[in-house]
């Protein structure tokens, strides 16, 4: 009998979960490096209706935060923009790592998995200071929300024409920064395609 009991309450509550016109999100752990970042939409129907909800990495969006957080946190929202999108296009790259994670990670690192000072992709991840975002500033939540978008969104336009590269106005330019493949200049970032020669600026 307490059996049969048990078994009522859960069919009861089944029951008003599927009929309490919720969409409920759900994350599925990536299987594969390729999946990490974009994953399927999840299609859930409720009263007849179809949501489709969006699936994203938990941690590829962490670390997509974090860059644009560090990269451009002070810049507009065009220029957190710019640096979502060429993690992107780096990712999307047969020359570099197929998730955001390792494309910003990327770099030399000592055996203990510390990265080696300036001898990174990105310089915030290997200058030597404490990576840790102000969580309750509204930059935090600024880079958070773009990164969000921009990975939903794998057909966004891409501001940057293709970047994969791009340097602070405020320093020598490096010695890959070649003139005939830059892009875009936007707020404090000048942006650069291997396969670009056109230059334009915002």
């Amino acid at each position: 009998m307490k059996i049969f009991i048990a078994l009522v309450g859960l069919l009861m509550l089944w029951s008003a979960t599927l009929n309490s016109g919720t969409t409920i999100k759900l994350w599925v752990p990536p299987i594969t490096d390729q999946q990490a970042t974009i994953m399927s939409p999840l299609q859930i129907t409720t009263n007849g209706k179809t949501s489709v909800v969006p699936m994203v990495n938990s941690e590829e969006l962490e670390c997509m935060s974090k860059n644009i957080y560090f990269e451009a946190g002070m810049e507009s929202t065009a220029g957190k923009l710019a640096v979502a999108q060429v993690t992107m296009n780096r990712v999307r790259s047969t020359h570099y790592p197929n998730t955001v994670c390792k494309v910003i990670t990327q770099g030399i690192h000592y055996k203990n998995g510390f990265p080696v000072k300036d001898r990174c992709q990105f310089s915030w991840y290997c200058d030597g200071k404490l990576d840790e975002p102000h969580i309750k500033s509204s930059m935090w939540r600024a880079s958070q929300e773009i990164a969000k978008y921009v990975l939903i969104t794998p057909d966004l336009k891409d501001i940057t024409d293709g970047a994969t590269h791009y340097h602070a106005d405020y320093i020598s330019s490096p010695r890959w920064a070649s003139p005939r493949r830059r892009t875009v200049e936007i707020d404090t970032h000048i942006f650069y395609n291997k396969s670009k020669t056109t230059i334009k600026k915002t």
